[in-house]
């Protein structure tokens, strides 16, 4: 596990929140300096933008040492080059303050331009423009920062809101991936895919991007080219939905918290879902109750299939050591190291917040959660600037026509399906939800 993203995204979060904590308690500002962001930045002048940096000079300091120190150890576990991630860092951390001026730039305003989008588009740029350097690299940890926000935003999500609306997203979340993967498995084994390619393909697009493919790679014992044909196509379809899903909930007038869970059902990665979340609330309102309605469907809705998925492929393939006495005690173990632990950090960071400030006022309340969003704010530009830097369209777009139709047809299924749980089936809660 000390060589794992999601356990140390796990503990830097919940280190995140008992830091932020013991500083609120103590009335000390270092927590509101080190996550303080551009987020809010609007700005029409130049002359106005350079007063906003300069009031905020001394995070501008403080807030890159305190990142580095904070993720040194998980480096160091992770046997990545300290010295080249931390100079990677500085990197993203100067193209982060880029993202927020330019969000926050009144002209950018009237294309929707939030802070995630910004950020996945200008690493895109960069990325296709020009060579990224080496020793930029190991600091482009797109699932390190991504689950840190995901624990982070667990501290800022009511535990309340979680025992009432989560029944309705596991139910959502189970029909929807059912659907997803058994559709494209199908399709896929009609079009002469082979068992393990189809069931690649259809976990990625039906639980969770990435990670997804990758566990049921190794549970199929999948080839690498259709392991790697399946996480582009996931890639792919992620950056198209964060521009194409936010624009359908508003074209179809949907509630934000229909359109937050319409997202959380149809985008195939935790990052672009988020991106696509964030720019629907902010293109309707609501901000919050869109990112509560997907958190809901996708990171306790659907995340958790990954193991589950996991687990039922690698019964359709006899694996060595795994027969006979024992068998048990093995898919155990292989569903624990499958699970994603940093929902585990979630649900426990958001217990956790809920109890500390559960006699708190509202007012106190807010102003404990601030640097917590800030620094979710944070973890989220930098996986986002992560993604974009990684991705190099052109190396998407080579993958065989039959697969690239299977998959689409699959993803197509998915769209439809997801609104309809979300506008109609389970319309009325999610309608509801504040």
């Amino acid at each position: 596990m000390l060589k794992t993203e999601d356990f140390w995204a796990t503990i830097v979060g919940l280190l995140a929140l008992f830091g932020v904590w013991m500083a609120w308690q103590t009335g000390s500002p270092l927590a509101q300096i080190v996550a303080s962001n551009s987020g809010a930045l609007h700005w029409q002048t130049w002359g106005a933008l350079a007063t906003f940096f300069g009031h905020h000079r001394d995070a501008l300091v403080l807030q890159p040492v305190a990142f580095a120190l904070i993720l040194a150890i998980p480096v160091i576990f992770l046997n990545l080059d300290l010295e080249r991630f931390l100079l990677g860092l500085v990197v993203l951390f100067l193209l982060g303050l880029l993202t927020f001026a330019i969000a926050g730039w009144a002209g950018a305003a009237q294309f929707e331009l939030e802070p995630p989008v910004v950020a996945l588009l200008l690493g895109l740029l960069i990325s296709n423009v020009m060579v990224v350097p080496d020793w930029v690299k190991p600091s482009l940890r797109v699932e390190l920062y991504l689950k840190i926000g995901i624990v982070l935003l667990g501290a800022t999500f009511p535990i309340s809101l979680l025992l009432s609306a989560g029944p309705a997203a596991l139910i959502q979340a189970a029909i929807g991936t059912m659907v997803t993967v058994g559709a494209i498995y199908g399709l896929g084994r009609w079009s002469g895919l082979s068992h393990s390619q189809s069931a690649v393909l259809g976990t990625g697009a039906g639980v969770c991007g990435v990670s997804a493919a990758m566990a049921a790679g190794s549970a199929v014992e999948a080839k690498r080219q259709e392991i790697y044909q399946a996480i582009s196509l996931v890639i792919l379809f992620a950056l198209a939905w964060v521009v194409v899903l936010p624009q359908l909930a508003v074209l179809l007038g949907m509630t934000p918290g229909q359109g937050g869970a319409w997202i959380g059902s149809s985008e195939l990665a935790d990052a672009a879902g988020m991106a696509a979340a964030s720019s629907l609330g902010g293109m309707i309102g609501h901000s919050s109750v869109v990112i509560k309605a997907f958190t809901l469907t996708k990171v306790i809705g659907r995340d958790v299939w990954i193991g589950l998925w996991a687990i039922f492929w690698t019964f359709t393939v006899k694996s060595r050591g795994e027969e006979g006495r024992g068998h048990g005690h093995v898919v155990a173990r292989s569903w624990w190291q499958r699970l994603p632990k940093f929902v585990i950090g979630f649900l426990l960071a958001a217990g956790i917040m809920s109890l500390l400030t559960l006699h708190l006022t509202p007012a106190l309340r807010h102003s404990l959660l601030v640097p917590l969003v800030g620094l979710r704010t944070w973890a989220f530009t930098l996986c986002f600037l992560a993604i974009g830097l990684n991705t190099h369209i052109r190396q998407l777009l080579a993958i065989e026509r039959r697969v690239v139709l299977v998959f689409s047809a699959g993803v197509a299924v998915n769209l439809v399906v997801g609104y309809v749980l979300s506008a109609v089936v389970f319309g009325g809660q999610w309608a509801a939800l504040h």
